[in-house]
């Protein structure tokens, strides 16, 4: 890739760079959503928070995909979703992370038509809250406006089609446990992100995460909610009592995950390839930086000159070693990559 005609300023760069991947990107986008809309979609993002360059641009891509195919929007005032800048202990470098809010949780939830009405609440230490078992359940939460006193828990109601209403709840120990899991966090290991700045929406967020396993949703709130359950370590800690249980998010996840299974979703995913047979002696081919690029076109290069020469049992062996770096190739150098995936045909 020619990157000494991009132009100097980060945000400028970014933009030619985006456009000169505007043919790739019409192939991975959903029906609704043009090239422009989505592109205006990545860059106000980006100026939303200019951190997001840092990130590894596979990853970028990957996530204002998310946010385009389940229809949330980036924009903060809408509260409906968020792509954060996170590190890859794995990787050894900074991602970016769509993660949905509340909001977009309940807004999807709508969607789905069986589910008519969703409320999520905090309580303080302060509020009078009741909870009635028995063959009609129902909660009893009364408060002022003031002298509340500090979060210890949060619900989540939900009125369905048929007039079922039910809940769900959590007290504080189970929401901090889930916190302390999320992978939004620095290299320092510091957490970021809504955690960070938006405390009691993400309180919010996590019962409706928690309740959606109990409601009839639409595969894109499924999707959305197995999006957020990777991000966060796809365990709860259902029945706290100091360790963490393994016991997944969201019940029906697996086949949530199989269904963003896709390019981009191998790309930030990753899972580490089998290395190949020792006596075969493959040498792993790293790409190389240009300032705050990814040079995935010398890669291509080189790789094709490599690839060529070997046999067909070592072509097999180079492919899954380098089978990531191929995912994110791929994506950001779609001509190079097709050339190179040629020779493994």
């Amino acid at each position: 890739m020619e990157t000494s005609n991009l132009p100097a300023k980060p945000m400028d760069r970014f933009k030619q760079e985006l456009a000169m991947r505007e043919s790739h990107l019409r192939s991975l986008l959903p029906q609704a959503m043009t090239v422009d809309k989505f592109q205006g979609i990545v860059v106000a993002a980006v100026a939303d928070n200019m951190d997001l360059l840092d990130c590894d641009r596979a990853s970028l891509l990957k996530a204002c995909l998310s946010a385009a195919e389940l229809g949330l929007s980036l924009n903060k005032n809408m509260g409906e979703a968020d792509i954060l800048k996170v590190w890859d202990g794995r990787l050894k470098k900074n991602i970016a992370q769509f993660r949905p809010r509340y909001k977009g949780l309940m807004k999807l939830a709508l969607q789905s038509g069986e589910v008519l009405k969703i409320e999520s609440r905090l309580v303080h230490a302060n509020d009078t809250f009741e909870v009635e078992e028995g063959i009609e359940p129902r909660i009893i939460h009364k408060h002022g406006l003031s002298n509340r006193g500090e979060m210890v828990g949060a619900y989540c109601v939900w009125k369905l089609k048929n007039g079922e209403t039910q809940f769900e709840i959590m007290n504080k120990e189970q929401i901090l446990a889930i916190r302390d899991r999320s992978s939004a966090k620095t290299k320092d290991g510091n957490i970021v992100g809504p955690w960070k700045t938006d405390e009691a929406e993400m309180w919010r967020k996590t019962v409706v995460r928690r309740a959606s396993k109990y409601m009839p949703l639409s595969t894109e709130a499924q999707r959305a909610v197995a999006v957020d359950n990777q991000a966060d370590g796809i365990v709860e800690a259902d029945a706290y009592t100091g360790d963490e249980m393994d016991i997944t998010d969201f019940e029906e996840a697996p086949a949530a995950e199989a269904q963003v299974q896709n390019l981009e979703e191998k790309i930030v995913a990753k899972a580490s390839a089998p290395q190949p047979k020792p006596d075969l002696h493959i040498d792993i081919l790293e790409p190389q930086e240009d300032g705050d690029m990814v040079d995935w076109d010398g890669w291509c290069d080189s790789a094709v000159h490599i690839v060529a020469e070997l046999s067909p049992e070592e072509r097999d062996a180079w492919r899954e070693l380098h089978s990531g770096m191929l995912d994110e190739a791929e994506l950001m150098a779609p001509r190079s990559a097709l050339r190179l995936l040629k020779l493994f045909k």
